[in-house]
Protein backbone atom coordinates (compact mmCIF):
# COMPACT_ATOMS: atom_id res chain seq x y z
CA UNK A 1 0.00 0.00 0.00
CA UNK A 2 2.76 2.54 0.88
CA UNK A 3 4.63 1.40 -1.91
CA UNK A 4 1.37 2.86 -4.46
CA UNK A 5 1.19 5.70 -2.43
CA UNK A 6 4.44 6.97 -3.07
CA UNK A 7 4.24 6.20 -6.68
CA UNK A 8 1.01 8.24 -6.96
CA UNK A 9 3.10 11.41 -5.00
CA UNK A 10 5.90 10.45 -7.53
CA UNK A 11 3.57 10.51 -10.52
CA UNK A 12 2.06 14.00 -9.51
CA UNK A 13 5.05 16.02 -8.28
CA UNK A 14 6.32 16.72 -11.71
CA UNK A 15 3.03 17.90 -12.25
CA UNK A 16 2.97 20.67 -9.21
CA UNK A 17 5.52 22.24 -10.84
CA UNK A 18 3.62 23.44 -13.48
CA UNK A 19 2.57 27.26 -13.76
CA UNK A 20 0.53 29.10 -15.43
CA UNK A 21 1.23 32.22 -17.35
CA UNK A 22 0.41 35.51 -17.01
CA UNK A 23 1.02 38.61 -18.52
CA UNK A 24 4.18 39.91 -16.49
CA UNK A 25 5.81 37.26 -18.64
CA UNK A 26 5.48 38.56 -21.47
CA UNK A 27 6.24 41.26 -23.36
CA UNK A 28 4.90 42.62 -27.00
CA UNK A 29 6.59 42.02 -29.79
CA UNK A 30 4.30 42.79 -32.54
CA UNK A 31 0.83 43.78 -33.77
CA UNK A 32 -1.56 41.61 -32.85
CA UNK A 33 -4.46 40.51 -30.35
CA UNK A 34 -3.94 41.66 -26.62
CA UNK A 35 -2.33 38.77 -24.26
CA UNK A 36 -5.65 37.98 -23.23
CA UNK A 37 -7.22 37.56 -26.24
CA UNK A 38 -3.66 35.63 -27.62
CA UNK A 39 -3.11 33.74 -24.32
CA UNK A 40 -6.88 32.14 -24.93
CA UNK A 41 -6.36 30.91 -28.14
CA UNK A 42 -3.43 29.48 -27.91
CA UNK A 43 -4.60 27.68 -24.59
CA UNK A 44 -7.63 26.29 -26.45
CA UNK A 45 -5.57 24.84 -29.25
CA UNK A 46 -2.38 23.35 -27.42
CA UNK A 47 -4.71 20.13 -26.74
CA UNK A 48 -4.08 19.45 -30.20
CA UNK A 49 -0.41 18.25 -29.39
CA UNK A 50 -0.91 15.60 -27.33
CA UNK A 51 -0.41 12.12 -28.16
CA UNK A 52 -1.31 9.05 -26.76
CA UNK A 53 0.47 6.02 -25.93
CA UNK A 54 0.03 2.13 -25.88
CA UNK A 55 1.93 0.49 -23.00
CA UNK A 56 1.92 -3.60 -22.43
CA UNK A 57 3.53 -5.16 -19.78
CA UNK A 58 3.69 -4.93 -15.91
CA UNK A 59 2.02 -2.12 -13.87
CA UNK A 60 5.21 -0.69 -13.07
CA UNK A 61 5.56 -0.10 -16.58
CA UNK A 62 2.28 0.80 -17.86
CA UNK A 63 2.42 3.45 -14.68
CA UNK A 64 5.88 4.58 -16.16
CA UNK A 65 4.76 5.24 -19.79
CA UNK A 66 1.97 6.60 -18.67
CA UNK A 67 4.26 9.46 -16.87
CA UNK A 68 6.76 9.45 -19.22
CA UNK A 69 4.03 10.63 -21.82
CA UNK A 70 2.22 12.88 -19.81
CA UNK A 71 5.67 14.73 -19.29
CA UNK A 72 6.26 14.82 -22.86
CA UNK A 73 2.76 16.23 -23.42
CA UNK A 74 3.03 18.50 -21.33
CA UNK A 75 6.51 20.14 -22.71
CA UNK A 76 4.73 19.79 -26.36
CA UNK A 77 2.33 22.11 -24.94
CA UNK A 78 4.16 24.24 -23.24
CA UNK A 79 6.60 24.94 -26.82
CA UNK A 80 3.07 25.37 -28.41
CA UNK A 81 2.04 27.80 -26.21
CA UNK A 82 5.46 29.64 -26.56
CA UNK A 83 5.17 29.29 -30.42
CA UNK A 84 1.60 30.44 -30.50
CA UNK A 85 1.56 33.41 -28.40
CA UNK A 86 4.98 34.19 -30.79
CA UNK A 87 3.16 34.29 -33.71
CA UNK A 88 0.04 36.29 -31.74
CA UNK A 89 3.00 39.09 -31.39
CA UNK A 90 3.44 38.20 -27.49
CA UNK A 91 7.36 36.42 -26.35
CA UNK A 92 8.59 35.86 -22.67
CA UNK A 93 10.05 38.19 -21.52
CA UNK A 94 13.45 37.57 -20.55
CA UNK A 95 14.18 37.15 -16.94
CA UNK A 96 13.71 40.58 -14.84
CA UNK A 97 12.05 42.74 -18.01
CA UNK A 98 8.92 40.95 -17.68
CA UNK A 99 7.41 43.38 -14.75
CA UNK A 100 8.58 46.55 -16.79
CA UNK A 101 6.91 45.27 -20.11
CA UNK A 102 3.68 45.00 -18.00
CA UNK A 103 3.65 48.30 -16.88
CA UNK A 104 4.44 49.72 -19.65
CA UNK A 105 1.28 48.27 -21.11
CA UNK A 106 -1.03 48.81 -17.82
CA UNK A 107 0.07 52.58 -18.14
CA UNK A 108 -0.75 53.11 -21.57
CA UNK A 109 1.85 53.03 -23.68
CA UNK A 110 2.37 49.58 -25.28
CA UNK A 111 5.77 48.95 -26.61
CA UNK A 112 4.22 48.67 -30.52
CA UNK A 113 1.13 51.12 -30.57
CA UNK A 114 -1.11 49.73 -33.39
CA UNK A 115 -1.24 51.17 -36.75
CA UNK A 116 1.33 53.79 -35.99
CA UNK A 117 4.40 52.10 -35.77
CA UNK A 118 6.16 50.05 -38.40
CA UNK A 119 6.67 46.06 -36.59
CA UNK A 120 10.15 45.75 -35.27
CA UNK A 121 12.43 43.39 -35.43
CA UNK A 122 11.22 41.88 -38.85
CA UNK A 123 11.95 43.20 -42.70
CA UNK A 124 8.94 41.72 -44.24
CA UNK A 125 6.45 43.11 -42.03
CA UNK A 126 7.99 46.69 -43.22
CA UNK A 127 8.07 45.54 -46.61
CA UNK A 128 4.61 44.55 -46.70
CA UNK A 129 3.60 47.36 -45.08
CA UNK A 130 5.35 50.06 -47.45
CA UNK A 131 4.53 47.91 -50.26
CA UNK A 132 0.68 48.23 -49.26
CA UNK A 133 1.26 52.16 -49.08
CA UNK A 134 2.92 52.25 -52.90
CA UNK A 135 0.28 50.27 -54.22
CA UNK A 136 -2.35 52.49 -52.86
CA UNK A 137 -0.61 55.48 -54.08
CA UNK A 138 0.27 53.29 -58.00
CA UNK A 139 -3.29 52.62 -58.05
CA UNK A 140 -4.07 56.37 -57.30
CA UNK A 141 -1.80 57.32 -60.82
CA UNK A 142 1.57 57.70 -58.46
CA UNK A 143 3.83 56.27 -61.18
CA UNK A 144 7.18 56.09 -58.84
CA UNK A 145 5.04 54.23 -56.29
CA UNK A 146 4.52 51.86 -59.01
CA UNK A 147 8.30 51.22 -59.07
CA UNK A 148 8.35 50.83 -55.20
CA UNK A 149 5.71 48.74 -55.32
CA UNK A 150 7.44 46.43 -57.95
CA UNK A 151 10.79 46.49 -56.17
CA UNK A 152 9.51 45.61 -52.55
CA UNK A 153 7.27 43.06 -54.52
CA UNK A 154 10.35 41.45 -56.22
CA UNK A 155 12.14 41.13 -52.78
CA UNK A 156 9.18 39.80 -50.98
CA UNK A 157 8.63 36.91 -53.40
CA UNK A 158 11.87 36.47 -53.43
CA UNK A 159 11.65 35.65 -49.75
CA UNK A 160 8.51 33.67 -50.17
CA UNK A 161 5.58 36.28 -49.82
CA UNK A 162 3.24 37.26 -52.50
CA UNK A 163 1.92 40.58 -51.66
CA UNK A 164 -1.27 41.14 -52.53
CA UNK A 165 -3.94 43.84 -51.89
CA UNK A 166 -6.08 44.03 -49.19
Amino acid sequence: MNRNMLMALVAIAPLCGCQTSNQADYMQIGYGPSFDVAHAQCEMQKGSVDQGYIAIGSPGFVAGAGIGNALGNLAAEDQYMKNCLILSGWKRAPRGQGAAAASAVAAGTPPTPYGIQRAPGNWINTALLDWSDANNKCVAGDKAACGTRAKLGARLRAAGVNPAPV
